[in-house]
């Protein structure tokens, strides 16, 4: 069976789509790896804003992380399609992972997660509880959180943290890499 054409590219691009260096990053918004990757991104981000360089986040579920895909969920519909608005989201809810991790909705029930994500979306951005667990609930939301996880799988990605450069998954980076990690592979690149 093959991937239905998404209306959208996979991911979220928050640099230009043109750019010389072009990095695809997959990531679980549950992954403790994803999250201890997430500062070296906004760090790469920070300092290479004035260059060619863009990230392009998918926001991917693994099958072990059961809170992940209404999360996931709630960050396109808080997002609407605003790149900044959605890497600010995944930033919050990254520094507040430890509220959806699996051992504390053990015996929680998924209308428990879906107020957590409306309360903690909410606090983010003010938005009513009861209309945002309905938009999570819309189609283009749905569809919007698929396609990075069925893109994921014609990359061979299996794994968060994954990192692509300019289309190649050969980067030596991970989520204990340093932001001198990322400059000494990204510098010469960008001097090409």
């Amino acid at each position: 069976m093959t991937i239905p054409i998404p209306k959208r590219e996979s991911g979220v691009l928050l640099g230009a789509v043109n750019a010389d260096v072009k990095i695809d990053l997959f990531v679980d918004i549950q992954c403790p790896h994803s999250k201890a990757i997430w500062p070296q991104i906004l760090d790469v981000l920070a300092h290479y804003k004035n260059e060619s360089l863009s990230i392009r986040l998918h926001l991917i579920t693994l099958s072990n992380h059961r809170q992940a895909w209404d999360m996931s969920l709630g960050i396109f519909a808080l997002a609407k399609g605003n790149a900044q608005q959605y890497f600010d989201f995944v930033t919050y809810l990254y520094e507040r992972q430890s509220l959806f991790y699996n051992n504390v909705f053990l015996h929680k029930t998924h209308e428990d997660l879906k107020q957590l994500v409306a309360a903690t979306a909410h606090d983010f951005a003010g938005v009513d509880k009861e209309t945002f667990i309905q938009q999570m609930a819309a189609s283009d939301v749905y569809e919007l959180a698929r396609t990075p996880i069925r893109y994921s799988a014609t990359k061979s990605v299996w794994g968060t943290p994954t990192i692509f450069i300019n289309n190649s998954n050969n980067a030596p980076l991970s989520h204990q890499s340093s932001l001198e990690d990322w400059q000494a592979l990204i510098d010469p690149l960008l001097s090409v």
